[in-house]
């Protein structure tokens, strides 16, 4: 038992490595050079880079839910303010 207690804080330490890799992509900062580093790219060759077709896809996904369940959020809302 004690040698399972000893092994696990390492294979934490080694999973929480990628996990601040990837929450360190959403920082403001990061997500501003990136940005300066597309349009610079796009000056230079006139081209926007290609995202990942898979994220984009979902991204779509994502926005076509939100904005259909605002959608069915405001008509229940214009029903019940009607007195339906």
């Amino acid at each position: 038992m004690g040698f399972k207690q000893a092994q696990e804080p390492q294979q934490e330490e080694k999973q929480s490595k990628p996990i601040k890799e990837k929450i360190d992509r959403y920082k403001p900062k990061n997500i501003r050079s990136e940005a300066e580093n597309d349009y610079q790219t796009y000056k230079e060759t006139g081209d926007w880079p290609q995202r990942d077709p898979t994220v984009v896809s979902r991204t779509i996904r994502l926005l076509i839910a939100v904005v259909i369940i605002f959608l069915i959020l405001g008509i229940l809302l214009l029903v019940q303010a009607i007195g339906g």
